[in-house]
Order: C-alpha cells, then sequence, then structure tokens
C-alpha cells in the first residue's frame, strides 16, 4: 500500500483518535457505578441506541467535512 505522508499522518492521527475514544469508554463502561444501596440502573433503551449512533454518525460527518476541506 503506497500512501503519501500526508494519508499516512491521517490514518495515524484517526487510529490514535479511534483508540482514545475506545480506551475512555472501556474505562466508564468498567467503573459503572454499583452501589448496593442504591435503586437498579434504568435498563438501556432502543431510544438510547439510536441517540448514540445519531451522534457517533455526526461526529463521523464533521471529521468527512473536515478531510474534504484539508
Amino acid at each position: 500500500m503506497n500512501l503519501e505522508t500526508k494519508q499516512k499522518r491521517g490514518l495515524f492521527i484517526g487510529a490514535l483518535i479511534g483508540a482514545i475514544l475506545g480506551i475512555g469508554a472501556a474505562y466508564l463502561l468498567l467503573t459503572a457505578p454499583s452501589d448496593p444501596d442504591e435503586e437498579a440502573p434504568k435498563p438501556v433503551t432502543a431510544k438510547d441506541l439510536l441517540g448514540l449512533t445519531g451522534l457517533a454518525a455526526t461526529l463521523i460527518r464533521k471529521l468527512d467535512d473536515i478531510r474534504r476541506r484539508t
């Protein structure tokens, strides 16, 4: 795969951002509060997942916009 320096830098930055976001998400999921005195946490709904998917799509769209400007 022959890539230009600009493309290699973009791939590296994208991989780094993805790794940081993945680590952050894993940390949040692993350190979820579990106080036995509190009531049970509310279940995740389809609305929550659709909202999260919409936010991810917006992020990807904005990143594509930035890519086209550079």
